[in-house]
């Protein structure tokens, strides 16, 4: 039986390169009837012990909900942009992206994992490739829809 993915899943983040894969990622479910998921991952900001220890909101927290509210208008910005017919839902995590994809992936029962490659040598996540249960497309960062 021929492999026909039901659920594809791309990560969208503050590098430009995430958007060439979520691109790809709503073409070919569309093409294909499969639904989108899109996982808006931001990076966890490290905490400074100081900060901590003062009596006021520490700075990495303020830093933090900064970066969740720019992945969080960029995911909107890219499930705007979709193809009539898409069908489409967004995530919002926050972890590493390759360990925090692989998990978004088995908790949505994805078939199919998108991801970019960063430039002609390496893969921007190995993680993915390395501990994926389903098949992973790497995708060439290229001028696309999304990133203009």
């Amino acid at each position: 039986m021929p492999f026909c993915a039901q659920t594809i899943i791309a990560p969208v983040t503050l590098a430009v390169d995430s958007l060439g894969a979520a691109a790809t990622a709503a073409a070919f479910a569309g093409a294909l009837g499969a639904e989108l998921v899109l996982a808006g991952i931001t990076p966890l900001v490290p905490f400074d012990i100081e900060h901590l220890l003062e009596d006021r909101l520490p700075r990495p927290l303020a830093d933090q909900h900064i970066l969740d509210r720019m992945v969080a208008e960029r995911l909107e910005e890219v499930t705007s942009a979709l193809a009539a017919g898409v069908r489409a839902r967004t995530l919002l995590l926050r972890g590493s992206v390759g360990a925090t994809l692989v998990k978004a992936a088995a908790a949505t029962g994805a078939d199919l994992i998108v991801v970019p490659l960063r430039d002609e040598s390496e893969f921007p996540d190995r993680y993915v490739l390395h501990h994926s249960d389903v098949p992973v497309l790497v995708v060439p960062t290229r001028r696309t829809a999304f990133a203009g």
